[in-house]
């Protein structure tokens, strides 16, 4: 794995987190896909071939549980603001950062790793 892959996949994230944050404020829309594990452009990077040789790691690990965290969050931000609770949306929302940062954390160690 290659150093790139990790930058790559923080990238989705931060811009994953941006789209939610544009749809909560009434900026942008939301693709749902992008609340799927499987669906999302990040879980498409996790479930790559150039991921998947690595999936007993415990570091591989540790980011699919990250992920999933965040997803249920983003479901919950998502339908509230679909129907209309925006400020309790909002709410929902700070709960992402404190998990975004251990991900995007947990991405840079790895980057940091596999810089060769």
């Amino acid at each position: 794995m290659k150093a790139k892959g990790f930058s790559k996949a923080l990238l989705y994230h931060l811009q994953w987190k941006v789209q939610l944050r544009k749809f909560l404020d009434g900026r942008a829309d939301f693709n749902v896909k992008e609340l799927s594990f499987e669906d999302s452009t990040f879980g498409k990077w996790l479930c790559s071939e150039e991921i998947t040789q690595y999936a007993s790691r415990p570091e591989i690990r540790e980011l699919e549980k990250w992920q999933a965290e965040l997803l249920k969050i983003g479901k919950r931000v998502y339908d509230l603001k679909i129907r209309g609770k925006v400020t309790v949306a909002q709410r929902e929302l700070r709960k992402l950062e404190p998990i975004s940062m251990k991900l995007s954390a947990l991405l840079t160690t790895l980057k940091t790793i596999h810089r060769n």
